[in-house]
């Protein structure tokens, strides 16, 4: 079976690039044959031609997000007959819909196979078209790396006790909020640091979080660790926390469409505080493992925050209900549902 595999990177710092080297590492392992073609930095228009050709020696299309990969997919491949699947992972298989690329976007979703990594991706993307039929399948976790490796805590060792977020400084991740919990719980909490891992230290929007920092007087307990860090110095940090936040927030259709952090920190052992209205709720289990809130509401953060660390037992419940939650994620059961899938077009073609 060959499968033409079109996504934007393999950035495995960034969600979608982790999503595809993770998934496309497993179909190869797996028994399929898979061409990459990476699409961040390819003159689509230069390379049209070969494109087609990888295409028509390919029995199947697998593109990761509606734009502009789905585009790419529908339009290169024109007249070759071939099946296309499209996973969706968030805001570029929803916000293109809220703008000129609509009526294009809605004959690229036609007669294609439609996957989307959680429900909330899904009940977005339905808003715009409702009679599309959308399965989901959650993005698969190496749990073996996880829970196997050692992890390098040098670095995190130096913070502790410290709450945990990790994901790149975008507005959409909620960070404004969470450093406005942290500064409320701060008060009443002498000695805990808040540890922010991600990429964009100098952007617009890190500048306003230093702003809020400043204004709460926290300069010494709020951490920016930015550029790339390996994945076991990552571990060290996961493992060491006390818990772990991320609320995220939907702004203009951009939004987290699922969240692996969340299954990191799961398999680290760590409680969860996430959003509503967000990717967060197929990622966690929400009175399990995780305390959602609504978005923008530094209060109700804080009071998450507070009714964890206030009580060693529901933290011991919540840090088992983690390891155990993760297991459904296993890179090997998220890996078979797409070979099944994939057999099954290959069947009835």
């Amino acid at each position: 079976m060959k499968i033409a595999f079109l996504t934007q990177s393999f950035n495995t710092t960034d969600g979608g690039g982790r999503f595809s080297h993770d998934l496309v590492e497993n179909l190869r392992k797996g028994g399929v044959e898979v061409t990459e073609i990476i699409t961040e930095n390819l003159g689509i228009l230069l390379n049209f031609f070969k494109i087609r050709k990888i295409f028509k020696n390919s029995d199947i299309i697998h593109a990761i997000d509606v734009w502009p990969n789905g585009f790419y997919a529908r339009l290169i491949s024109v007249g070759l007959k071939k099946s296309i699947i499209i996973t969706m992972l968030g805001t570029y298989s929803v916000a293109p819909f809220y703008s000129w690329r609509m009526f294009i976007l809605k004959w690229v979703c036609k007669i294609i196979r439609l996957i989307a990594i959680s429900n909330y991706t899904k009940s977005e993307i339905k808003k715009v078209i409702p009679e599309l039929e959308i399965e989901v399948i959650s993005p698969g976790f190496n749990l073996d790396f996880w829970a196997g490796s050692k992890a390098d805590e040098d670095e995190a060792l130096k913070f502790k006790p410290y709450i945990l977020s990790v994901g790149a400084l975008k507005p959409r991740k909620g960070y404004h909020n969470s450093i406005k919990a942290f500064a409320t719980v701060a008060k009443k909490t002498e000695n805990l640091n808040y540890v922010i891992i991600g990429q964009g230290e100098n952007s617009d929007y890190s500048r306003k979080l230093k702003g809020i920092i400043k204004e709460n007087g926290f300069e010494n307990r709020v951490f920016f660790i930015g550029g790339r860090i390996d994945d076991n110095a990552l571990l060290g940090f996961y493992r060491n926390a006390e818990l772990f936040v991320l609320t995220s927030i939907e702004e203009n259709h951009h939004f987290e469409g699922f969240g692996i952090v969340y299954l990191e920190a799961a398999a680290s052992g760590l409680p969860i505080i996430a959003a509503y209205e967000s990717g967060a709720t197929s990622a966690t289990k929400e009175s399990y493992n995780s305390i959602l809130v609504t978005q923008n509401d530094p209060q109700k953060t804080a009071e998450a925050i507070f009714k964890i660390l206030s009580d060693n037992g529901l933290k011991e419940n919540m840090r088992q209900n983690s390891l155990e939650w993760v297991k459904n994620f296993s890179q090997d059961k998220i890996t078979d549902k797409y070979i099944r899938i994939y057999n099954d077009i290959t069947a009835n073609n």
